[in-house]
């Protein structure tokens, strides 16, 4: 039995997709074969190896990250010659994903499977498709372990836990596999299949080049627009790996890889105060000198944590904040207290860790007043820098039951659920248009603030260094400044 594991090409004219390993998959402009900002595919990987330690002739193929084309992903499986073909989907890429898993089935003859948020939530409108014939849902690394050692003795799938299948005309749905329980049993991610140098998530001090890891799965908030806690953990569940074990994989990647700084990209890293710490000082009595940063929430955060991180080389690390209305965060049940952000915030930067907040407009309850709230706290808190977008309800979660109940989803036309260019969604006060508008001025704003900023700190050089025309940039900054 040979596998194949695939992050298909995703390509919508001069935008590249962001799939595998994002918690919201979208796509960015870009004049490259690989977009700047790019996850490491956790899930895949972690599949794979979990295939490799079990025997099972497995491939992984990142063609986002190779920066190849259809054809030539497919060309891969041809060379390979795969039995089986996992490929990751989501929801703004099915159209593409469905596309190309007809393609596979037509040129290489194999059985074709499919993973990921969307065909977890929808199996029973993607299973109309004669050309897949498994929807493995939820967390899937031992899913496709037991489906493809079933498939290779010729074993009924009945009791392959978190598999969709056909049973003659019949569409059959085998219960939801659990959680697994102890992370540390599985073996690190593949990545020896990856292009590397290929994964980047440049934020806030951020060195290049970078990589991800993770010390934990799930988040115990309950954020009713997040897809991975729902759709693919089905639970709230917080499980977390042996500190030391954590801490070999980093000196196991910076001695392999030379990479100049490490991302934890936890669902939500900083949950637990004593293994937070035990593992800072892990870290720092390994004497590891690679900068790292993490996924954080405001909530558990206090200063003896920052502390211990910081004294370990934390450079930098994420709060998700969403809104500046504290009535808006408590309606997504968040579970954030804005002042206690603001005092982290304050805390954080003190301790000289940079800081790189996310916001996202559309959520319930939005109204201009709201939008203006956010705008106006994201520049209150002046972070190292920020990320605004569109909120996109996903199928699967809470917020797309909700607003789709309201008649408040524009479209299910999956292709347009990119918030990096879309709104699908409308609140009670605003229309979609408006809420594209609203993105667009807290980005304009953003970046008058981060030039006043630059201008300020350095009024002489750094606002104008490296740019083509300094003397038509000068008057192109003072335009921004006085509007």
């Amino acid at each position: 039995m040979k596998v194949f594991l695939g992050n298909a090409p995703w390509k919508k004219g001069n935008r590249l997709g962001i799939r595998a390993g994002s918690r919201w998959p979208f796509t960015v402009e870009s004049t490259g074969k690989v977009p700047g900002y790019l996850p490491f595919p956790f899930f895949l990987a972690y599949a794979a190896a979990v295939l490799e330690k079990n025997g099972i002739e497995v491939s992984l193929v990142d063609g986002i990250a190779e920066g190849i084309d259809t054809a030539a992903f497919i060309n891969r499986i041809k060379q390979f010659g795969a039995d089986l073909v996992l490929l990751e989907t989501s929801t703004p890429s099915l159209s593409v994903d469905l596309s190309t898993a007809r393609e596979i089935k037509e040129a290489c003859g194999c059985l074709v499977a499919l993973s990921g948020p969307h065909v977890s939530a929808l199996f029973a409108d993607v299973m109309k498709n004669d050309f897949i014939d498994f929807i493995l849902y939820g967390e899937y690394e031992y899913t496709l372990l037991d489906l493809a050692e079933h498939l290779s003795k010729n074993k009924s799938l009945d009791d392959v836990k978190g598999l969709v299948y056909r049973k003659g005309a019949e569409v059959k749905v085998n219960e939801r596999r659990p959680l697994i329980e102890n992370l540390d049993e599985l073996p690190w991610p593949a990545r020896h299949f990856l292009p590397m140098y290929n994964y980047n998530d440049e934020f806030a001090g951020m060195k290049k080049p970078n990589t991800q890891i993770w010390a934990s799965r799930g988040c115990p908030y309950g954020c009713i627009f997040c897809l991975w806690p729902k759709v693919m953990y089905g639970s709230r569940k917080y499980r977390v790996r042996d500190p030391k074990k954590v801490v070999d994989e980093m000196e196991w990647l910076i001695g392999e890889y030379k990479f100049n700084s490490i991302y934890f990209d936890d669902d939500t890293f900083n949950i637990g105060k004593d293994r937070i710490i035990t593992l800072a000082h892990e870290i720092k009595a390994r004497g590891i000198n690679v900068p790292w940063s993490i996924m954080a929430s405001s909530t558990p955060m206090d200063r003896d944590m920052l502390v211990a991180m910081k004294d370990a080389g934390l450079v930098s690390l994420k709060y998700g904040v969403e809104s500046g209305d504290q009535a808006i965060i408590d309606g997504i049940h968040k579970g954030l207290n804005l002042e206690k952000l603001k005092a982290m915030v304050k805390e954080t930067k003190a301790l000289g860790i940079n800081v790189h907040l996310t916001f996202t407009f559309g959520l319930p309850g939005e109204t201009w007043d709201s939008v203006r709230k956010t705008i106006d706290f994201a520049l209150t808190q002046d972070p190292d820098s920020l990320q605004f977008s569109i909120c996109t309800p996903f199928p699967g979660t809470e917020y797309f039951d909700l607003a789709d109940g309201k008649g408040f989803i524009s479209t299910k036309d999956w292709d347009m659920y990119d918030g990096g260019c879309n709104a699908i969604i409308r609140t009670e006060h605003m229309t979609s248009a408006e809420l594209t508008e609203a993105y667009k001025l807290a980005n304009e704003t953003w970046e008058r603030h981060v030039l006043g900023r630059r201008l300020r700190r350095d009024p002489l050089g750094s606002a104008f260094r490296g740019m083509a025309h300094p003397v038509r940039s000068a008057r192109q900054l003072a335009g921004l400044l006085i509007k």
